[in-house]
């Protein structure tokens, strides 16, 4: 039997991959602190794909002093080093990847050696904003088949990221269940999403596509309506503006 466990530089990133993912996936189910895992795991993944990328133009050159006689003694490139080499190859790299790996390795940094503060869902939405990044310069500039790599534990999680509108829904839907003042999570009337509005302040807002939908009264029934469901009746001067509910309309319309 043996005690060596071995994993190869793609093996390594994706491998890390996975364990961010399953992390990422604890803090979905209510687990804050696994994000704080998933981080440190997301950035080492990335880090070791982009070294992976330029070991494919050649393996020596993922080595700072790649003329060492001691090669494996020494240091190996950071990821600023890799992404400065696939650019001086052509291989551009979007100026919003530059900032959410920026924002990645600092929060990683601070994690690894001090104290820091994370907000959840400014990390979720970064995770699926680099996840997209990642498999965009891959599909462009290299030939491997993420997907193929992800476990199946992690699979759904993966796709969710690497979806722009899943991801965007997702964390909405989440945002709006951490910030609801009544715990109750209500439908946008403004474009149709379901479960991504809160009540707040007198109004719905939209965590999804930020819209307002401020609570009225109908001047009939005085019940509170969304204002979206309603429509102006007689006086239409701000900021004394007459609502009637649709109920009500149709009730006097047939009068």
């Amino acid at each position: 039997m043996t005690t060596e466990h071995e994993l190869d530089l793609l093996e390594n990133a994706v491998d890390s991959l996975n364990e961010a993912l399953r992390k990422y996936k604890e803090g979905l189910n209510g687990d804050l602190r696994a994000y704080k895992f998933a981080i440190i795991h997301y950035a080492h993944f990335i880090e070791l794909l982009f070294k992976y990328y330029v070991s494919e133009s050649h393996p020596l050159l993922i080595y700072k002093n790649p003329f060492s006689k001691k090669i494996q003694k020494e240091n190996t490139i950071g990821l600023w080093e890799a992404i400065q080499f696939l650019k001086n190859e052509g291989k551009e790299v979007e100026p919003e990847f530059f900032k959410d790996m920026e924002w990645l390795k600092k929060l990683r940094n601070d994690i690894e050696h001090f104290k820091f503060t994370m907000d959840v869902a400014e990390a979720r939405r970064a995770l699926g904003r680099l996840t997209q990044s990642v498999l965009d310069f891959n599909d462009t500039h290299a030939e491997i088949d993420i997907f193929e790599h992800i476990d199946a534990d992690t699979f759904k999680v993966f796709e969710e990221l690497a979806d722009e509108h899943k991801a965007a829904l997702s964390n909405a839907r989440r945002e709006a269940e951490e910030e609801s003042e009544d715990a109750e999570v209500y439908d946008c009337e403004i474009c149709w999403s379901k479960g991504t509005a809160i009540k707040i302040d007198g109004k719905y807002v939209c965590k999804l596509c930020g819209d307002e939908d401020p609570i009225v009264e109908c001047t009939v029934c005085t019940e509170d309506y969304r204002q979206s469901e309603c429509s102006i009746w007689n006086d239409d001067h701000p900021p004394y503006v007459d609502y009637i509910c649709g109920y009500c309309e149709e009730r006097i319309r047939n009068m």
